[in-house]
């Protein structure tokens, strides 16, 4: 017993005169060749009579399935927000709302909210993903694997950020800074970078390098900024109009920071960029939203859930 104790350190062993040895499964293949080593040792373990020592087989039946744990491990989890972001994209696409996709496809009100959202504990059944794959053309691997909201067009992805930042906002998860120019006293670093200047009677003068150098610009509202959006670099929306106008005329989308005492700028998208205006609304509306919160109290989206559970009956753990 010595013996095969000894070469079992080396991941190999006998059992009633067949070679084994420990597999680490990287394929089905060898999960299946790990599989049976498991059950050999587990035949082996419970045939032993009570005064015989198992804890050698015992240590190496835990060490064959530890590796096999760490192999279906390796796969990882279904990621659901893939599957929840496609079925909302395909909805909306066709005109529909989620609970009346829910009709269609015969399930109860609220079950795909409940199924799809993170962390959910309650999972969405395959035959749901069929039907839903199904009705809107697609398949099964398409449904759940590639993110279809994610558009090949340039104006489309930026409609959707748009979109996630006007969500992200509403729900708390956002604090935007008002960097000023019209009601807020104007930050420095928008004038060290000459983007905007301040005549006389205070008007702040917007200089866009994108736009008809003969009009004169200036700021429709106060700039406002995410701190550290993309690592070092703030995001800024620059809402200016022409001098004689009261509408905004557009909202420019840059990246503002700061590098060896310099402030330095770069674009990010310009809503001018897009002939048909769809940027322009969706901009307003997010830059809409972040006035009308610029009064409200300040909560952390954890707070923010918190309490609105807690408002619904909730209690807290």
């Amino acid at each position: 017993m010595s013996r095969q104790f000894d070469e079992a350190m080396e991941g190999r062993f006998d059992l009633y005169g067949k070679e084994y040895r420990l597999i680490e499964p990287e394929n089905i293949e060898e999960l299946m060749q790990a599989l049976e080593v498991k059950s050999a040792l587990e035949t082996h373990i419970s045939g032993l009579m009570h005064d015989e020592d198992s804890s050698g087989y015992d240590s190496l039946l835990q060490e064959q399935t530890d590796y096999i744990r760490e192999f279906i491990d390796s796969l990882g989890e279904f990621d659901s927000s893939t599957l929840a972001g496609n079925i909302v994209f395909l909805a909306k696409k066709h005109g529909m709302r989620v609970g009346e996709l829910e009709d269609i496809i015969g399930v109860s009100a609220g079950y795909l909210s409940r199924t799809i959202k993170e962390n959910s504990k309650k999972k969405i059944s395959i035959d749901i993903v069929w039907k839903i794959a199904q009705l809107f053309g697609t398949d099964i691997k398409t449904l759940t694997e590639k993110e279809l909201w994610i558009s090949r067009s340039n104006t489309d992805l930026l409609e959707r950020f748009l979109e996630r930042l006007y969500n992200d906002t509403k729900d708390n998860f956002f604090s935007w800074e008002y960097d000023g120019g019209v009601m807020v006293m104007l930050k420095d670093r928008y004038t060290e970078m000459g983007l905007v200047t301040e005549e006389d009677d205070e008007t702040p003068v917007y200089h866009p390098n994108h736009l008809n150098q003969a009009l004169k610009w200036v700021l429709a509202a106060d700039i406002v900024s995410l701190e550290c959006f993309d690592k070092i670099k703030d995001l800024a929306i620059i809402p200016y109009k022409l001098a004689d106008k009261d509408e905004p005329a557009g909202f420019d989308f840059i990246f503002v920071w700061e590098d060896d005492g310099r402030w330095c700028w770069e674009k990010v998208f310009y809503t001018s960029d897009d002939p048909f205006g769809s940027l322009q609304d969706d901009a307003k509306q997010l830059y809409d939203l972040i006035e009308s919160s610029e009064f409200d109290a300040k909560l952390s989206p954890k707070v923010h859930q918190l309490i609105s559970d807690y408002v619904k009956g909730g209690r807290p753990e």
